[in-house]
């Protein structure tokens, strides 16, 4: 009995002293800190770590610990959930990113309140395009002004003013982006005069947010400085933990004063400019998924220089892939953005492979009922589509639509009505046209209860029911549709707009065939002059509406009027392509049939 006691008691000593020799990790959760908004604890989130077989709840304050057997100090250790109903992780790439288990150094989890970031989104969102409208109107002035006092030629005006509506349109569909990281930003540590850039930059003072960071110093010589310092750590070991603090200060300050500056130029069409600053965080910070990936997509969206973007992608996923694992999510994203410039590249089979690819990552990983998935899923619909295989595209996208319905509870979500859309699309181009109705109008009911009536998501399922009407030669139903989709237009974009242009030749086209002979020529005189302005009277687009403003102008009698617009049309032709071009001929033909009718 003696022995067994001393036994017993040997065992309890070792036991304590294994507990006092483990290593805990502590951490802590907090909201962002935001101008007049001090950062608190979070508590109730709900924390996950690979190696730890608990879920972990953060306590008063948002503080929480966990103790993982047999890990010492320096061993990596992954978070892969943080979860709490109402706010947002703000940090997305924290999920399955290894971090080295300390007694020493907090684990820091920063979230946001969903609340406050679409309050502070819309906050920006709105000054953002308040202040694009606002220059977007003073551009077009000084143009108009340029036109009229003749310092300017017709031509150059055309050429400019395509550029500015292109460059308007591009930096409106970057607003979005922009404004979900300043509302991320966290102040918290931030110097007064870095607060002070940013508040500008939110507030659309973008000229005196670029004067603050001018007067930071050239940064050429701030680069130069922190090269320095990370060349000297790499050489004395004794000053490595000082150096890397300065260096993870001084590298932080760069990459958000570069960043500042791409949204700076980006607002000011500075495309070029805007992805050179891009690539300055880059050639930094080399280790960045996030900041390549954007890259990445800046370059392939807005300079269309695709081989340039695959490259950046291809950095990214290998970072991703090392930092995260080759199935990580972050991993099967950039394979699907991949994929997607592959597609720009018009190389269909290549996009094909890296979206198979990405599918793949997806179903090792969190399986195929997730919401990447079926984005994937869509995409390979909308190429095999395009490739006119009809049967595989609606096989994919209703894949896509499965998925979707298994994972989102909100019915309304934007997702689904890309799906429908797109369902419409493919049983448009096979003929079924009551299923193509059908899912076409889901879209839109989503669409108009989620985006409103004006929105040009909504006038795109307009258009797209019309065209769906028109196909079955039912034009009074199509009249309907086509006319509120260019009304939308019309209120969005204003009469000087391809996606106007677009509506207004379906409108023509339909009210031509309803022989209301007016309206039709009223849609085409509308989308030539706006070809003249935009593309220019010389234009090829001026000499397609010339033809269809010939066969209004025919049907409804007038042959001098109708050979007028062909013998425009011919002589746009001639001076293009020459006198010898079929086109001509053939129309010179049909103005000698018309005289001698």
């Amino acid at each position: 009995m003696h022995m067994i006691k001393q036994a017993l008691w040997m065992i309890a000593v070792i036991c304590i002293s294994m507990g006092a020799a483990a290593q805990t990790q502590a951490g802590i959760v907090r909201t962002l800190e935001r101008p007049g908004k001090p950062s608190n604890g979070i508590t109730g989130v709900t924390i996950n770590v690979m190696e730890y077989p608990n879920a972990i709840v953060s306590k008063k304050g948002g503080k929480f610990s966990f103790t993982i057997p047999g890990k010492r100090q320096g061993d990596s250790y992954t978070v892969s959930r943080v979860q709490k109903k109402g706010y947002t992780l703000v940090d997305k790439q924290l999920k399955g990113r290894r971090f080295a288990y300390s007694s020493s150094v907090s684990l820091e989890i920063v979230m946001v309140a969903d609340e406050q970031l679409e309050m502070d989104k819309k906050r920006i969102e709105d000054k953002a395009y308040d202040k694009a409208q606002k220059d977007y109107n003073q551009k077009v002035a000084a143009l108009e002004r340029q036109l009229k006092e003749k310092t300017i030629s017709e031509r150059e005006y055309r050429t400019k003013y395509e550029e500015l509506n292109s460059n308007y349109n591009n930096y409106i569909q970057l607003i979005d982006q922009m404004a979900e990281r300043y509302a991320t930003t966290d102040y918290k540590g931030l110097s007064e005069t870095n607060k002070d850039i940013l508040a500008c930059v939110e507030n659309a003072d973008l000229e005196r947010a670029d004067e603050l960071i001018n007067r930071k110093g050239s940064f050429d010589k701030r680069e130069e400085e922190l090269l320095k310092k990370m060349q000297l750590k790499e050489k004395s070991e004794q000053l490595s933990q000082q150096l890397q603090e300065d260096i993870d200060v001084e590298l932080e300050d760069l990459v958000r004063d570069y960043y500042n500056k791409y949204t700076i130029n980006a607002a000011a069409y500075r495309n070029d400019s805007a992805a050179y600053y891009l690539e300055r965080i880059v050639r930094l910070d080399t280790t960045d998924v996030d900041m390549i990936r954007v890259t990445a997509w800046f370059i392939d969206n807005y300079l269309a220089d695709y081989p340039r973007a695959l490259d950046y992608y291809q950095r990214a996923l290998v970072q991703a892939q090392e930092q995260y694992g080759e199935l990580s999510e972050q991993a099967g994203q950039i394979t699907e953005f991949i994929g997607l410039t592959y597609d720009h590249l018009q190389e269909q089979e290549k996009s094909l492979e890296w979206h198979l690819k990405a599918l793949d990552i997806y179903e090792q990983t969190e399986g195929l009922l997730n919401p990447d998935a079926a984005l994937v899923y869509t995409h390979i619909g909308r190429i095999y589509s395009q490739k006119g295989e009809c049967e595989k595209a609606l096989e994919y996208t209703l894949k896509g639509l499965e998925i979707r319905e298994r994972t989102f509870e909100d019915k309304d979500h934007l997702d689904f009505s890309q799906s429908y859309n797109n369902l419409g699309v493919i049983y448009n181009q096979m003929k079924d046209y009551e299923k193509a109705l059908v899912y076409h109008k889901k879209a839109l009911d989503i669409r108009e209860r989620v985006l409103g009536t004006n929105s040009d998501g909504t006038a795109l399922s307009y258009l797209n029911i019309g065209d769906v009407y028109y196909r079955q030669e039912q034009f009074d139903s199509a009249s309907v549709y086509l006319q509120k989709a260019l009304d939308i237009y019309q209120l969005i974009y204003g009469s000087n707009h391809p996606t106007t242009y677009n509506a207004l030749i379906w409108n023509g086209a339909n009210y031509q065939r309803l022989e209301n002979f007016e309206k039709a020529l009223e849609c085409f005189q509308q989308a030539l002059n706006f070809c003249d302005n935009y593309y220019g009277e010389e234009s090829e687009q001026s000499a397609y509406c010339c033809q269809l403003v010939a066969t209004v102008y025919h049907q409804l009698g007038d042959i001098k009027k109708t050979i007028a617009y062909i013998q425009r049309c011919i002589d746009i032709y001639e001076k293009t392509y020459g006198p010898d071009y079929q086109a001509v001929q053939q129309l010179k033909e049909g103005i000698e049939r018309l005289k001698g009718e």
